[in-house]
């Protein structure tokens, strides 16, 4: 017999249902369940307790820990570790942290992934814990026997951490942009840019390139420069001290970083097109020049 205390009654139904479902999704094994209806769930295994509990018990454990238990080990972390109070910066850090955990983003502190899942640190503690006859709690298990996992969730955290820095530095630079844009006065009232990656060509609203020398003088040297994010030098800077009416974005590749601050940058006055239109405008204006 397998006793599993539970602090929340919740938490005992959600594990009751979940183990059932093991169980009933085999037919090798014969398992009695009690739910005592508050907060106690009775495993009886009456043969091969072994493999009862590497296939249904420590799976059904595993599952529910990752299911229901593991945004509450999160939330703790994020506001009893590193003190952030606030619940809209609890849940961002903590969408942060899915991401990190699911391998959507990058781990660039190790460098790769992770070598073990976290279901398989959460198996490898079970499985030399339980056996026949044991009675535990599982907020103490997950405590005292878990530090493995801990360690992993704990490292994420500090990434998504991290990563939510950047980002709100990130929106802070934009927006001080934002404003230097809408107060400036424009000195041209249409930018060509042609994106052809990694590099950006500039042309005026006649079409005349603009050379390199010509972007950099253009440049305001009051541009704010107290940032804790580089203004781009070569394009957001001389775009940003000319600060057209309209910017016409020349690319395939709408994504690319350069692009997506421009676009929250200028908002409104930019403008995406097809790398082909613009030799069709060039053309244009030619003929409309000769016709002039």
């Amino acid at each position: 017999m397998i006793e599993i205390y539970f602090e929340q009654t919740s938490d005992a139904e959600k594990f009751f249902d979940l183990l059932q479902e093991k169980v009933n999704g085999t037919t090798r094994l014969y398992l009695q369940l009690k739910y005592d209806g508050n907060s106690l769930v009775t495993i009886d295994i009456d043969q091969c307790v072994d493999e009862a509990i590497s296939s249904c018990v420590a799976p059904a454990i595993t599952q529910f820990i990752l299911r229901f238990i593991e945004d509450r080990l999160l939330l703790s972390i994020i506001s009893g570790t590193f003190y952030f109070k606030n619940e809209e910066e609890q849940y961002q850090i903590l969408q942060l942290t899915h991401s990190f955990l699911e391998g959507e983003r990058y781990d660039y502190r190790s460098g790769k992934k992770s070598v073990m899942s976290r279901d398989a640190l959460i198996m490898n503690a079970l499985l030399p814990f339980l056996k026949d006859n044991l009675s535990f709690s599982l907020t103490s298990f997950v405590t005292f026997r878990l530090k493995r996992y801990m360690e992993r969730l704990n490292h994420y955290v500090e990434l998504a951490i991290d990563e939510y820095k950047l980002e709100q530095e990130y929106q802070n630079f934009v927006q001080i942009l934002r404003d230097y844009v809408a107060e400036r006065e424009a000195k041209w009232r249409i930018v060509h840019l042609v994106h052809r990656s990694p590099d950006f060509l500039f042309f005026d609203e006649q079409f005349r390139h603009v050379t390199k020398k010509e972007l950099t003088q253009l440049i305001d040297r009051n541009l704010p420069v107290s940032q804790p994010m580089y203004i781009d030098s070569s394009v957001l800077a001389p775009l940003v001290s000319i600060a057209p009416e309209l910017v016409y974005v020349y690319t395939s590749c709408e994504d690319d970083g350069m692009i997506q601050t421009l676009q929250n940058v200028f908002q409104e006055r930019l403008r995406f097109c097809k790398p082909t239109d613009f030799a069709d405008a060039q053309t244009a204006m030619s003929i409309h020049d000769r016709s002039t």
